[in-house]
């Protein structure tokens, strides 16, 4: 399919009215095995772009949530994300879990958050994606 697949996933608590991050742990796929990601000065460049696109993500989920009066408990994000042999990304896919503490996810909500999601910084610079 892709010479470079990367699967990044994190897990958020929250706390309080506006949806403090508590605490967070990200973790990286490679060879079927999850382990902890540390984003250091000796990380790939790419893997801390791919990294960025995560979080961009979350910082997106994380607001509109907070915005709409959904309180979080925890969530997990998961992306998959598989750059060609030019490095150029070809596909990219994002899951996310979420446990409330409050608020009413109304469809409207939920398709709202979706749509502010793909509006995200990283994404209006890069060029249309296959959904997969």
């Amino acid at each position: 399919m892709s010479d470079h697949p990367f699967q990044l996933r994190a897990s958020f608590d929250y706390s309080g009215d506006d949806n403090n991050i508590d605490q967070i742990s990200a973790q990286a796929c490679s060879d079927n095995s999850w382990n902890n990601l540390e984003i250091g000065n000796s990380s790939p460049g790419f893997l801390i772009f791919v990294y960025s696109f995560l979080i961009c993500q979350h910082t997106y989920f994380h607001a509109n949530c907070s915005e709409r009066g959904l309180l979080l408990d925890h969530s997990e994000i998961e992306l998959d994300l598989r750059a060609g042999d030019d490095w150029k990304i070809q596909q990219v896919k994002v899951s996310v879990d979420a446990t409330l503490r409050g608020g009413d996810p109304q469809k409207a909500t939920i398709d709202y958050i979706k749509e502010r999601m793909r509006e995200y910084p990283v994404s209006v610079n890069m060029h249309e994606l296959p959904e997969y």
